[in-house]
C-alpha cells in the first residue's frame, strides 16, 4: 500500500481513541483491528489524497502519530488557558503606524515570523500562498525612490493612481511631512510585505487577506509598528517597468502591502470605537 506522506504511528502509544479519524478531512484515517491508528492508501496531495493539514499530529493526545516528517513533539504548544484579553488588547490596541524609526528589523524575528505564519488558514488547506519581502532598509529606501520619481512625474502629465485625481494627490503630498514621516506611499517604513497567491485558485482573495491580517496582528504582538497600504500598490499600477521589480507573477492575487518596522513612538492606551458596528442577527 502506498503511504507517500509517511503517516506512522506508535502503537505504544495509541490509545484507539478515534479523535484522529474524525479530525482528518480526507477520511484517510481508521482504526484497525487492534484499535490502532491506521490509514489507507495515499497516492496524492490533494482533495483526492492528503490534505497535508496535519490535524492527524495535532489532535493525538498520546502525541502517537506524526506525518510529512513531522513529529508531534517538534510543534509548538497549544494555548490552554483563557489568553482572551491578549487578543482583545492587541486588536482594540493596534494602530497603523506611519511614524517608523530608520532601522532594520532583526533578521531572525522576521525569519520566525514567516515560519509561523505558514499557519494561516487557506481554503482547503491549498497552503499556495507566496511572500514578497523587503527587508533592508536601504533597499527600501531604492524602492520608494523609484517610485516617488515616477509618481511625481506621472502627475505633472495628469495621470495618477486609481481613485485619484489632482486635488487628492495634492492633499497626500500636503500631508506627508507631518502625518507620514516625509513618505507619502510607505509611511517611511523601513520594510515591505506583501502576500499573493495564483488566481487559479478560488479562495485566493481570502486567502491572501487573512494571511495579511494575521502579519499585521503578529507584528502588533512584537511591539512592531504595521500599516495597511494599497496606495503604493495602486501607483505601481501606472508603472509596469518598475512593478516588475517585485516579481511577483501577473496570475497572482494580491490584495494589500503591509510596512513595517520599529516605531518612532508607543501609544500610551487603545481608542473607544465600540458601539457603531450595525449588528444583524438573523432567527429562521
Amino acid at each position: 500500500m502506498e503511504n507517500m506522506i509517511n503517516f506512522t504511528v506508535d502503537k505504544s502509544k495509541c490509545i484507539g481513541c478515534g479523535l484522529c479519524v474524525n479530525a482528518c478531512p480526507a477520511m484517510l484515517i481508521y482504526l484497525d483491528e487492534n484499535k490502532k491508528s491506521a490509514i489507507h492508501e495515499v497516492k496524492s496531495m490533494d482533495w483526492y489524497g492528503c490534505w497535508g493539514c496535519q490535524h492527524c499530529l495535532a489532535v493525538c493526545p498520546q502525541g502517537a502519530i506524526s506525518v510529512l516528517g513531522r513529529k508531534p513533539q517538534d510543534s509548538l504548544p497549544i494555548v490552554k488557558e483563557d489568553v482572551s484579553d491578549v487578543i482583545d488588547a492587541l486588536i482594540a490596541g493596534r494602530r497603523s503606524c506611519r511614524h517608523f524609526q530608520d532601522k532594520n528589523v532583526d533578521r531572525a524575528v522576521i525569519d520566525q515570523m514567516l515560519k509561523v505564519l505558514e499557519n494561516s488558514p487557506t481554503g482547503g488547506n491549498k497552503q499556495k500562498i507566496e511572500y514578497t519581502l523587503i527587508d533592508d532598509k536601504e533597499e527600501m529606501k531604492k524602492f520608494q525612490k523609484m517610485i516617488r520619481e515616477k509618481a511625481d512625474e506621472q502627475a505633472a502629465q495628469g495621470i495618477y493612481p486609481r481613485t485619484f485625481d489632482a486635488e487628492s494627490y495634492g492633499i497626500m503630498v500636503d500631508r506627508e511631512e507631518q502625518a507620514m514621516n516625509g513618505d507619502m506611499l510607505f509611511c517611511s517604513a523601513p520594510h515591505l510585505f506583501i502576500a499573493h497567491m495564483p488566481k487559479k485558485f478560488g479562495s485566493c482573495a481570502e486567502d491572501v487577506s487573512i494571511c495579511t491580517a494575521y502579519f499585521e496582528l503578529m507584528c502588533a504582538a512584537r511591539q512592531l509598528g504595521a500599516v495597511i497600504l494599497r496606495f503604493p500598490l495602486n501607483i505601481l499600477d501606472n508603472m509596469p517597468e518598475i512593478k516588475a521589480l517585485l516579481k511577483i507573477p501577473e496570475d497572482h492575487y494580491v490584495g494589500a502591502a503591509i510596512g513595517f518596522g520599529y516605531p518612532q513612538f508607543q501609544y500610551a492606551r487603545g481608542v473607544q470605537k465600540e458601539g457603531k458596528a450595525a449588528v444583524h442577527r438573523l432567527t429562521f
